[in-house]
């Protein structure tokens, strides 16, 4: 009998294989029979080799399966979360890094999902709930952790809840519960330069902290068991952040969040707010034309997937669109929004009314 091959499923859009030998590379691969097994993306099979032939310039080999050599864990199976467009190669990137000890940043603009991405991550892991943690509130090191504070003439360690979870992490992994933890550094680039030390440590490989308290140092070595994300939003454009240093960038694997496309969006709208179709499209609508003028510098304010759902909250309650549009979308914006006797914008040159303009443009607002 011939030496057995291996092959790998692909089971993305339909099921197809590969060769994991180099030798066999360039083969279109055939089964002589269909599976009666269902068979999952990056399954490893041992198969036996049936035949090869050649039709035009491709050639082709057939094989049967023997015997699954590979089982994918139940993470590996994961191939979406629930209500997110991230890539799948990026999805599937994510999941082997943080499965690996190696922590991840998101990066991207505000509204594409960062932080509620990592929630959802974790509850489609059935990990415990994340802990997101705002390092732009973070002022020192010792914020981080905990600080001294005084209480009747003594003086005690008040632990922070980041703290809290770390311990609850050390003791899980203490009593062999399989439980994960994730900690979200929300906005990573707005952390201060004298705190940003302090963060080291958390993510280098020594995994080990040193942690000054009334009662003097206190040494965490972190358990593989808790893992980081960090989330950034990126570009001038962002008040009070700052340049992520070298160390910290050498500490993640950076991950670019794109912003939702607009079936997403009426999707989720449609599904979380109960509006019909229609009527999430014509908020998504408006969204994304004023996206648009913010992005062509128009005007300073683009609007989220959050204002979106507030928006169409309030169309739910049967108010009409133009009225939710500037109740919830063009509050943000300098001047106010009010008409002349002709029905225009009076004031031309306010932000407000460029927002106004852009959305009449598009045949998606009308003066009274």
């Amino acid at each position: 009998m011939a030496d057995l091959l291996r092959i790998r499923a692909k089971n993305h859009q339909g099921l197809s294989w590969e060769f994991v030998e180099r030798e066999m590379v360039g083969y279109r691969l055939e089964l002589d029979h269909p599976p009666i097994q269902k068979i999952n993306d990056a399954d490893i099979y041992q198969v036996e080799l049936v035949g090869t032939s050649k039709e035009k310039t491709r050639k082709i080999a057939t094989v049967r399966l023997v015997a699954k050599v590979q089982e994918l864990k139940d993470w590996e199976k994961i191939t979406e979360v629930a209500g997110f467009w991230i890539p799948k190669d990026d999805l599937r990137a994510i999941l082997i890094l943080i499965h690996h000890g190696t922590d991840v940043i998101l990066i991207g603009e505000k509204g594409t999902g960062k932080t509620t991405f990592s929630f959802m991550l974790a509850k489609t892991l059935g990990w415990q709930e994340p802990l997101k943690v705002d390092i732009g509130m973070i002022k020192r090191t010792s914020d981080l952790f905990g600080s001294d504070a005084a209480h009747e003439g003594s003086t005690y360690f008040a632990r922070s809840p980041l703290f809290d979870y770390i311990e609850r992490a050390i003791t899980a992994h203490e009593k062999g519960l399989e439980s994960q933890f994730i900690v979200i550094f929300d906005e990573i680039n707005r952390v201060h330069s004298k705190s940003s030390e302090g963060l080291h440590g958390l993510f280098d490989d020594t995994r080990q902290l040193t942690i000054s308290t009334s009662e003097g140092g206190r040494i965490i070595n972190l358990p593989p068991n808790i893992h980081f994300i960090g989330t950034m939003n990126q570009g001038a454009n962002y008040t009070g952040t700052f340049e992520v240093d070298e160390a910290l960038k050498d500490r993640f694997i950076p991950f670019k969040m794109k912003p939702m496309p607009i079936d997403y969006e009426v999707n989720k709208l449609v599904q979380e707010i109960g509006v019909s179709e229609a009527q999430a499209l014509a908020v998504a609508q408006v969204a994304r034309t004023l996206r648009d003028a913010a992005n062509a510098g128009q005007i300073t304010y683009a609007p989220s997937y959050r204002a979106c759902r507030a928006v169409a909250r309030m169309i739910k309650h049967s108010m009409e669109l133009r009225m939710a549009t500037i109740k919830g979308f063009l509050g943000w914006y300098q001047g106010d929004l009010s008409f002349d006797d002709k029905g225009e914008v009076a004031d031309a040159n306010a932000e407000v009314a460029k927002a106004f303009s852009a959305l009449r443009m598009k045949g998606m607002a009308k003066t009274k």
